[in-house]
């Protein structure tokens, strides 16, 4: 979904639109949330390949109570609060797939560095 240019509200613009309900301001403040619950939606991905890849390297990286998925359980269940965000067409399956290959690949990689490590130690 793409948004127009917009200049994000203040604090204290906030507390005025609160105050006075201005329609160009709500409109403005419509828009700041729309583009912040893109970015969450951003986030999600980001974190759902970083969790892949350090399970990938070292799975105690990824356990319960880890930050690195302290962080991804909030960031969905703050997804899963806001509900629908982003109704415009899906990635192409050709884009899907370049990513899964390109993660498969780095996943691969880490594999060989593990496997190696552990050889050295042996």
């Amino acid at each position: 979904m793409r948004l127009p240019p917009f200049e994000s509200p203040t604090l204290a613009e906030l507390r005025a639109w609160w105050r006075t309900r201005d329609e160009r301001a709500v409109q403005r403040l419509i828009l700041e949330i729309q583009r912040q619950r893109l970015t969450l939606l951003e986030l999600r991905n980001l974190i759902d390949s970083g969790v892949q890849q350090a399970r990938a390297t070292d799975r105690t990286l990824v356990e319960r109570g880890e930050p690195l998925m302290t962080l991804r359980i909030r960031i969905a269940q703050e997804v899963l609060r806001v509900g629908d965000i982003d109704d415009t067409q899906q990635a192409s399956r050709a884009e899907r797939d370049k990513v899964a290959v390109r993660t498969q690949s780095q996943m691969e990689y880490a594999r060989e560095g593990r496997l190696q490590r552990q050889r050295r130690n042996i």
